[in-house]
């Protein structure tokens, strides 16, 4: 429960309360007026640019939709047609905000916490927060804002680190991180992306040429090296367990999320074996694909070696 959360008079604060510590999925009643309200004022303020006509169209086509809406509507009119549309269904009135807040410009180097800090995006992060929704500002893939589900505050920070410092790796890690936590996961394709972020990171850190064609399991056998002990990586602690070496753990990271991509290979596996990639599995593989792209994108995991050059 948190403790700063206000409770009713004659609610026991020490009790947990479903309606006040669970998080809450679409758009539940006491959210609706004020989530409204923030999707009106910035579709009027769309609409009433030199463009408003062509950026209705693009709603339409973007979200594979067809808007009633009088001709010659103005811009409040349009407005009052989307809004409409879109409140058939608590889920379409969240893809309507996670569309309009993927037209947000954000230029490369702008970390969320810049961005939530902006009027128009802090408000509906408020709201958000402030009606114990599920859903917060995010990153869905690189560049682009949307809807994310909430999770632990450090978890979210180290995962934008890695993908604002990670090049093309971070990259692919966005666009992992918004398919296993936007607001339509797609677990197979988020646990392909986690380990092709981790390739991205970790192949050009070995000297593999192009014609190699190289895999996660290329950079597995590469770093165990022929005795199979990773001795000859490691990882920056000033201490290491004697009976288990920093270039063991990488490894073993490494297998994990390797042989944890259960449909890694051809062939229709869901009828087949019956194996198909969890979202829980989904979210493991993202969370784990985040310290090694930071690592290998670093060079924080790196050969003894290269670590010993001066």
């Amino acid at each position: 429960m948190n403790s700063d959360t206000w409770r009713p008079f004659g609610m026991n604060d020490t009790e947990p309360s479903p309606l006040y510590d669970a998080l809450h999925d679409g758009v539940p009643p006491w959210m609706r007026k004020a989530h409204t309200l923030w999707q009106s004022e910035l579709l009027t303020m769309i609409f009433e640019g030199e463009d408003g006509d062509d950026r209705f169209h693009s709603i339409e086509q973007d979200l594979r939709t067809e808007i009633a809406a009088p001709v010659g509507a103005t811009p409040r009119g349009l407005t009052s047609a989307v809004l409409a549309h879109f409140k058939i269904r608590e889920e379409t009135e969240l893809a309507l905000t996670d569309y309009l807040l993927s037209l947000a410009n954000i230029e490369k180097n702008d970390s969320l916490e810049y961005i939530v800090g902006i009027p128009m995006f802090k408000k509906i992060d408020d709201i958000l927060a402030g009606s114990g929704s599920k859903w917060k500002l995010g990153f869905r893939s690189a560049g682009k804002l949307g809807l994310v589900q909430r999770v632990p505050v450090g978890v979210q920070i180290a995962a934008d680190a890695a993908i604002r410092a990670s090049g093309e790796a971070g990259k692919t890690l966005a666009l992992a991180w918004g398919a296993a936590f936007g607001l339509s996961p797609n677990p197979r394709e988020a646990y392909r992306l986690a380990v092709e972020a981790v390739e991205d990171a970790a192949i050009p850190e070995l000297g593999f040429s192009p014609k190699e064609k190289p895999t996660l399991g290329h950079v597995i056998r590469k770093i165990n090296g022929p005795d199979h002990d990773a001795t000859g990586w490691t990882l920056p602690f000033q201490r290491e367990d004697e009976h288990y070496s920093n270039g063991q753990t990488l490894v073993a990271m490494l297998k994990t999320l390797w042989a944890g991509q259960a449909d890694r290979h051809g062939g229709d596996h869901q009828h087949t074996t019956k194996t198909a990639i969890s979202q829980d599995a989904a979210e493991a593989a993202i969370l784990l694909a985040v310290p090694l792209v930071q690592w290998f994108s670093s060079g924080a995991a790196r050969s003894k070696a290269a670590a010993n050059t001066p």
